[in-house]
């Protein structure tokens, strides 16, 4: 074939296949599909977020409330925070757990917290049968329980609702988590509407920015898109080790990737030395100044008490700060009772407590002091008010359709 007989076979199909091809009917067919994808996407976030709203809002409220827990605790107890005069001697811990017993007979110590500041009073844990929670200041020099307060109990009661076992047990946890799910996915489909067609200065004003002085309905779709655009990642973080702390193929995935053995403090308590009525305990004095000395930027050393003999082991955190669930630079020991030393822990183990303290740390903004409270705090209610204004968006359109139809 003659390249002049392909050229003219080139130009007497090429109309034909330009007519076939249509590119005006397959623009359509594109703005057709999207189309089909934004509507399956907004239906998604809305009835989501209906279904899920009231329990997303108590999980962030209950959050929030969490947050500053320790500091609200130690603040009703600010007057006993720190002794009344240092003293040359320090009781030791045995004197000091034997005189609060004495004290408070009808409380079970737990377990106490002593700081590496000498002004600084020992915080001690303590529960009766019925629970009651709380914590007690107690002067180390003298051995007298300066305070108690029952805050403990009120956080306790609060992070069992957040986690939904109050008052609903398992089937609780289970709706909160299912809840949790929802609320990762409205963060996806948030974003995807969220998201302007066209990037312009209209639009990124539009996005970016709450516009002042506006009608009801305007201000809470402002307060609803924007807030939600910049809460997005601290959003995920907050949202994504919650999943990790409560579902357990998240967890097992998790220290798989990471090296960690999941519900390594279950695991850490199989490792221990057998009972021996005949052997004596090791004073608690060396094991406390053992754990100070490994790091200078221990400031704090919290020891478990054994309720019973048969109780061969004791556990510690060395950290620099410890709260009610966050450790900040910290470590966890596991102490023989017999000698007094450490009992070695398999890495494995000590990366799943690693993995399970960061994951705390970064859920409840433990991770960086008052500025990750504080910034948690923010993420926590900001997720608080998504539900609300996207109720509140809804039930304007609803009403606003209703008269329409009535007109």
């Amino acid at each position: 074939m003659t390249k002049l007989t392909s050229s003219w076979l080139l130009a007497w199909f090429l109309p034909f296949y330009i007519m076939t091809q249509n590119p005006i009917q397959k623009r359509e067919k594109k703005i057709k599909q999207k189309s089909k994808w934004s509507k399956l996407n907004h239906w998604l976030h809305l009835w989501l977020g209906l279904t899920s709203g009231i329990i997303v809002f108590i999980v962030s409220l209950t959050g929030v409330l969490f947050v500053f827990c320790d500091d609200i605790i130690d603040g009703f107890a600010y007057d006993s925070i720190y002794v009344p005069e240092v003293k040359e001697k320090r009781l030791t811990p045995e004197e000091i757990i034997a005189s609060f017993k004495k004290q408070l007979p009808d409380r079970k110590a737990s377990y106490f917290i002593t700081y590496r500041d000498p002004e600084r009073t020992i915080k001690l844990a303590s529960s009766t049968k019925d629970r009651d929670l709380q914590f007690s200041w107690i002067d180390p020099y003298t051995g007298k329980v300066l305070t108690s307060g029952k805050a403990y109990d009120f956080f306790y009661v609060i992070a069992h609702i957040h986690s939904g076992h109050i008052p609903f047990g398992k089937v609780g946890n289970t709706i909160v988590e299912v809840s949790v799910w929802i609320f990762l996915i409205e963060l996806i489909t948030g974003l995807i509407l969220w998201w302007p067609k066209k990037w312009n200065r209209s639009t990124r004003i539009q996005s970016f920015t709450i516009k002042k002085n506006s009608t009801f309905k305007r201000l809470n779709y402002d307060l609803h898109n924007v807030p939600g655009f910049y809460n997005l990642l601290p959003a995920l973080l907050i949202t994504v080790t919650g999943l990790i702390i409560v579902n357990k193929t998240l967890n097992s995935t998790t220290h798989k990737i990471f090296g960690g053995v999941p519900r390594a403090y279950a695991e850490i308590r199989d490792i221990k030395p057998d009972y021996d009525s005949t052997k004596t305990f090791a004073p608690l004095n060396p094991i406390i100044k053992n754990l100070f000395a490994k790091d200078k930027t221990v400031e704090q050393v919290k020891l478990s008490i054994a309720s019973k003999d048969s109780i061969t082991t004791l556990y510690a955190v060395a950290a620099k700060d410890i709260g009610l669930k966050g450790v900040q630079n910290g470590k966890t020991f596991s102490i023989n009772r017999y000698t007094g030393k450490e009992i070695e822990i398999p890495v494995k183990i000590l990366n799943g407590l690693d993995i399970d303290d960061t994951t705390m740390n970064l859920h409840i903004g433990f991770w960086a002091g008052w500025i990750g409270k504080t910034l948690t705090l923010f993420v926590g209610l900001i997720c608080m008010f998504l539900p609300v204004t996207g109720f509140l968006i809804w039930y304007g359109r609803r009403n606003k359709s209703k008269k329409t139809k009535s007109i």
